[in-house]
């Protein structure tokens, strides 16, 4: 019989008992070969592993003994400890892993983790499944592993996983629904258990067709298109986050799964945005509206076809954006002394006798935009792309102005019908007796004076507020009482009661005299000559003074409004005069030298002066008037 070598078991040729009929080229020549082949081959890899090891535990500082314990599989303290192996590990332990989360030289009964860097870690964990799921391919996942497997009749698996501070899925399919659970590693070396039931309960979600809606909750995400509605079987319990999308549209919101079987739904809507442009170039007081088709920009999503009708004493009106906000929750309500609402109108305990009568002016967005002689105005209602919340919205408005009491002094800024206008009363003076209130109470301010402008803009698309809705109360001897507009069972429009319609007041959206009978303080806002500053911090508000206020933009001379600087938060003052009582700007602006104070809207000889955008900034914070009042103002 040949001889063969010690080692390799390689063929030697023996004179003495291989003769030339006994020679096999095969096996002296070809599967020496190959064994000399296998074996180079295994040296250079055992050779590069060993480089791998060497560099490792020079930058971790293993011990000798260490390095053979882990040579040799066996599971050493130093398997056990984070602080003994080094991040460089983390990187390398690829090229010695085994499968489904072991390492060469361990078996399923050795600790798990062995042999894991600190910033990977190791644990083991128990997947249990419901009976339901025998048969069927399971996944686990998370930290960038998968692992997978199917139920069997022990309806019990073990994984070993690398993670720390890891959050695994473990998911299996029934009827083409998709069943989840998590769990999430914490320590080095933990033992975990997670268990996947047969758990199912239905989202109905409510959206414009065509929508593209999607459930989150976790790693899980689901995705339907809506055909009026998108119904989604879910597999876990959990708070959900419903998002819909059509085009640049956006609207969100959560729905709480707390147990299997359950039926949630929920309703989406996208934000209507309505725009208006003015060119400052035409004299015309009236403004183009924007549809989806004309809005340059893109942003308008609704338009209306017809135009507002306001109501002449208790006659009937209408308008388009009744059907809409934030203009159709413009309400009024009664408020105590904590700014809480009491009762709506409408409610049995509703009274405009009660001392605060106030008007709901709820949030609302605004973007503003300028191409050279355009101006463009845009309301949503909901937060959008690059909106501002209008730092005016979200407030209560007094219906009616200040009242004074019987021994006729003005001793609280209360919001009450059937009462003389409350005048002769400084602005510093009128905020302390607004804040008498409450709280949450001051003085009617810049912000909210602008909020409301931006509301009749959108809604009657023209500056002229007393050709549109009614001249007011501004061809007479003296003020009228509150509560005129009382009778009028429409939100906007005016009395014309005795026949005379510049002698009327007006309300809009119940908020009565905006303009007419009596001007009233506006706070937030001070001029030194004609550099006007703002503050929409109520804690702030002072006279006489640019601490805590942001410059606004530059007064005009005295005049009517021609045009106006706009901040992209919504706020706005005249900018420049020029233009007539039916132009531009058909109301009066005033300023004057030095620190001045603000009130704005007419009184009750001012004829065309008078409107919405009436300012005046001329007198000095120590200035009181017959014809200046004060209305009432209460942050939600």
């Amino acid at each position: 019989m040949s001889k063969t070598t010690k080692n390799l078991g390689l063929f030697q040729y023996d004179p003495d008992k291989d003769g030339a009929s006994t020679f096999n080229i095969k096996r002296a020549l070809n599967d020496n070969w190959d064994k000399l082949d296998g074996e180079v081959s295994a040296r250079v890899k055992a050779e590069e592993l060993a480089a791998e090891v060497k560099k490792t535990v020079k930058a971790g500082g293993l011990t000798a003994a260490e390095l053979g314990a882990e040579k040799s599989g066996a599971v050493s303290a130093h398997n056990k400890s984070t602080s003994a192996h080094s991040a460089q590990f983390a990187k390398k332990q690829d090229k010695i892993k085994g499968t489904k989360g072991k390492y060469l030289g361990f078996t399923a009964t050795d600790t798990v983790g062995e042999v894991d860097a600190p910033a990977s870690g190791g644990s083991r964990i128990t997947l249990t499944f419901a009976s339901d799921f025998v048969g069927q391919a399971w996944t686990l996942s998370g930290g960038g592993e998968t692992y997978t497997g199917t139920v069997d009749s022990s309806l019990t698996a073990t994984v070993s996983v690398l993670g720390i501070n890891t959050t695994y899925t473990l998911s299996a399919s029934l009827s083409g629904v998709t069943y989840t659970a998590e769990v999430t590693t914490k320590d080095y070396y933990t033992a975990l258990a997670v268990t996947l039931e047969k758990f199912q309960s239905t989202i109905t979600v409510t959206v414009d067709s065509g929508s593209t809606v999607t459930a989150t909750l976790g790693s899980t995400v689901l995705t339907k298109t809506s055909t009026g509605t998108a119904v989604f079987t879910v597999g876990k319990a959990g708070t959900w986050s419903i998002k819909a999308t059509k085009g640049d549209q956006t609207a969100e919101g959560t729905v709480s799964i707390t147990a299997s079987g359950q039926s949630k739904s929920l309703t989406l809507s996208y934000a209507n945005v309505f725009g208006v442009m003015w060119d400052t170039s035409n004299s015309s007081t009236a403004l183009t509206r924007l549809t989806p088709e004309t809005d340059p920009y893109g942003l308008v999503t609704r338009s209306v076809a017809t135009e507002p009708k306001p109501a002449v004493g208790t006659g009937s009106g209408s308008s388009p954006f009744d059907a809409y906000a934030p203009w159709a929750d413009m309400k009024e309500c009664n408020l105590n002394d904590a700014g809480t609402v009491t009762a709506w109108k409408g409610d049995s305990g509703f009274s405009r006798g009660f001392q605060r009568v106030m008007v709901h002016i709820p949030e609302f967005y605004v973007k503003y935009k300028e191409s050279g002689t355009k101006k463009y105005f845009y309301i949503s209602d909901c937060a959008r792309n690059d909106f501002v919340k209008h730092p005016g919205s979200g407030k209560f408005v007094g219906r009616y102005v200040a009242a004074p009491s019987s021994d006729g002094v003005v001793h609280y800024v209360f919001s009450q019908t059937n009462g003389s206008a409350g005048v002769n009363i400084t602005r510093a003076n009128a905020r302390t007796l607004a804040k008498k209130n409450g709280a949450k109470y001051h003085l009617y301010d810049f912000a909210t004076c602008c909020a409301i402008i931006w509301l009749y803009l959108i809604e009657f698309a023209d500056w002229n507020s007393q050709s549109k809705i009614g001249s007011g109360h501004v061809s007479s001897s003296a003020a009228s009482t509150s509560g005129r507009t009382d009778s009028m069972t429409y939100h906007t429009g005016r009395t014309n009661t005795d026949g005379v319609e510049n002698q009327c007041n007006v309300q809009y959206r119940w908020i009565e005299n905006l303009w007419g009978n009596v001007y009233q303080w506006v706070d937030g806002f001070n001029a030194n000559g004609t550099t006007a500053y703002y503050c929409t911090d109520p804690s702030k508000y002072a006279d006489d003074t640019s601490a805590d206020y942001t410059k606004i933009g530059t007064l005009p001379a005295s005049g009517w409004i021609k045009d106006l600087t706009v901040t992209d938060n919504g706020l706005l003052i005249p900018k420049t005069t020029g233009g007539s009582d039916s132009t531009y700007i058909p109301d009066y602006a005033d300023s004057s030298s030095g620190w001045r104070v603000l009130y704005v809207g007419g009184c009750w000889g001012d004829g065309s002066n008078a409107g919405l955008l009436c300012f005046y900034a001329n007198d000095a914070s120590s200035y009181s008037s017959s014809y200046v009042s004060a209305r009432l103002l209460c942050e939600a």
